[in-house]
């Protein structure tokens, strides 16, 4: 087997960061990691029969020409001729010049942009496919390649900037509304936290979890080139969750007051949250419509696009949430916030579709869509969604349900201390996305090693891994700890919560150490393929250590807030050792070979 960068397929490239307007974090692992999926169950159920499944199996014999295709080093030409996107094309380029940097850095090929130095294998390189038989030729006549911590520290740092940006923009949609009206008072900032959580586990985990069976649905349907059903399975997600969210928007606008006062003691905060939930409920059609738009384009490889929409979106948010909220002729105060959300939930929408149909793509996306089905049809093979989507609810209700518990924890406390956990989680949550991006920019680089058998090179990157989030950690620490009383007062100026927070920022200040640590893992082990280990611990340390530690310690030792973010850092520090564990302590040739299995029973599938 050539032993080339294992390209990621778009086949394989899931669904990109949980996207919500919650206080809290996205999580590491995405409910794709755990769902088992057979890919002809994905197309057909032997109990329903249906017409537009027959050109499933009629292209049976059709394999799935992925970027993953490195045994024949001339399928790069090939496959650009029979309709690889731009991005593919784009993702093929990049890997292949990886390659190139890395045979010149051992020396294997002549580096043309410098001085010609250090020439003496193959000759200077004129083609990508050149770059792929010399790589080709040195394994086969024993080269040994490896990277260098500069190289990997490089690589990392270029592939993590662009994704900083990116969830940034995701994160600067609910800093907006927390920071808006925070200012208005302590009770109005606990209203908006307790509205956002409820919307978060009631209705919008939920929608993304449904929305998760397009992650397999489409991208089969788009491997096979059955394109039209890609356009039916959108449309039947859509129909399928809006009408599942129908009795959910009922609870909002008639029972969420009532409902909530069974689990929150302080009735002011309970009748803001529900105010709050009455407006952002008409904005969920649109959510729903972005998310499953998002991955009508995911499927077809095309992943910035989001993106782009989020570059614009995010600014009108800001705006309109200074206008709805402050502004003397347009505002109209709390209720603002909530209708800032609902109209950015619309303008998300309009804006991916807007982007779909006038895109310059080499292909368009608009190939995947025939038009509105019948309504007869839009009914049909819903049983094989809900199988797919009921593993995606789960994982996505139990990762945002994580930080939503602390939500309560700190209502019980006071309106105070909900309003401080609040702003101390935005921060966290803002803290977090240098990390983040770290660790998905090493779980690619970690997988692309392993795909060429280079353990060695593995190894060196999940150390430079743990090397850049200990910088960005520490520089995170440093801000976060010394600049405590003046983050405090940019949320708030209420006396109560502004002297919680800063007595909370040291805390979270030291817990920058292993947030980082616990990202830069959870990519190792990502990149591995085993995350479904990262998983498991991370459920583990968060519900067995975390959660019940930070309820004893904010309750029973009453330490407030603080003692929230003890519980936290407690199961970050147990995830963070158990996790690197796993990652220096595992048999790489054993990943290795079941890396060489999966990609053998790809090729044949």
């Amino acid at each position: 087997m050539t032993k080339q960068f294992a390209h990621s397929s778009i086949g394989d490239r899931r669904s990109s960061i949980v996207y919500s307007t919650s206080v809290g974090k996205a999580g590491l692992y995405t409910p794709a990691d755990y769902i088992p999926c057979n890919e002809d169950d994905a197309f057909r159920d032997e109990d329903e029969e249906e017409e537009e499944l027959a050109p499933v199996s009629s292209n049976a014999q059709h394999e799935y020409e992925s970027l993953l295709d490195a045994n024949n080093a001339r399928t790069l030409q090939r496959e650009a001729q029979q309709g690889m996107t731009e991005d593919e094309y784009e993702a093929r380029r990049e890997l292949i010049d990886e390659e190139r940097d890395l045979l010149i850095d051992n020396k294997i090929l002549e580096d043309r942009r410098g001085s010609g130095a250090g020439g003496a294998g193959y000759g200077a390189v004129e083609s990508s496919s050149e770059v792929m038989n010399a790589w080709e030729q040195a394994i086969e006549n024993g080269k040994r390649i490896t990277t260098s911590y500069k190289r990997e520290t490089q690589v990392l740092g270029v592939n993590a900037l662009p994704l900083v940006f990116t969830f940034v923009l995701q994160n600067s949609l609910s800093l907006a509304s927390i920071f808006s009206v925070s200012h208005l008072g302590t009770a109005e900032l606990g209203g908006v936290t307790l509205g956002s959580m409820t919307a978060n586990i009631t209705g919008l985990a939920a929608i993304q979890g449904l929305c998760t069976c397009l992650d397999t649905l489409c991208s089969q349907a788009y491997g096979a080139k059955n394109y039209h059903l890609v356009g039916i399975f959108i449309q039947r997600c859509a129909v399928l969750t809006i009408l599942a969210f129908l009795p959910i928007m009922y609870i909002w606008l008639f029972w969420s007051e009532t409902i909530l006062n069974w689990l929150i003691p302080d009735p002011h905060l309970c009748e803001l949250a529900a105010r709050y939930l009455r407006v952002a409920a008409f904005g969920v059609p649109g959510f729903i419509l972005f998310e499953c738009g998002k991955r009508f384009l995911q499927c077809q490889g095309i992943f910035h696009a989001s993106t782009i929409v989020l570059f614009f979106c995010a600014p009108l948010n800001a705006l309109m949430n200074y206008v709805l909220v402050w502004d003397k002729r347009l505002g109209i105060g709390y209720l603002g916030a909530p209708l800032s959300v609902a109209i950015n939930y619309w303008l998300m929408a309009i804006g991916l579709l807007l982007y779909t149909i006038f895109t310059d793509q080499e292909i368009n996306p608009m190939k995947c869509w025939n038009g509105f089905i019948k309504p007869n049809r839009v009914f049909k093979n819903w049983r094989k969604m809900f199988s797919l989507a009921l593993p995606g609810i789960l994982m996505v209700e139990t990762e945002f349900l994580g930080f939503e518990i602390l939500t309560v924890f700190a209502s019980h406390l006071g309106s105070a201390p909900l309003g401080a956990q609040s702003i101390v989680s935005t921060v966290a949550s803002l803290a977090y996305q240098v990390p983040f991006s770290i660790s998905v920019s090493t779980s690619t680089r970690v997988a692309n090693f392993i795909g060429a058998s280079l353990y060695e090179s593995c190894i060196i990157t999940c150390k430079v891994s743990l090397l850049l989030s200990f910088a960005c950690s520490s520089f995170n620490m440093f801000l976060i700890f010394f600049f405590k009383n003046q983050i405090a007062r940019l949320f708030s100026t209420e006396p109560d919560v502004v002297n919680l927070v800063i007595s909370t920022l040291p805390i979270l200040a030291f817990m920058q150490l292993f947030d980082a640590f616990n990202a830069s893992t959870a990519g190792c082990l990502r990149g591995q393929g085993r995350q479904k280990i990262g998983g498991y611990i991370n459920m583990i340390a968060f519900y067995c250590i975390g959660i019940p530690m930070s309820y004893l310690l904010a309750f029973h030792f009453k330490m407030n807030v603080g003692g929230l973010w003890v519980g936290i850092t407690c199961a970050l520090v147990t995830m963070s050792v158990c996790q690197g564990f796993a990652v220096f302590h595992c048999d790489w040739l054993e990943i290795i070979h079941a890396a060489k299995s999966n990609n053998a029973e790809a090729s044949r599938a």
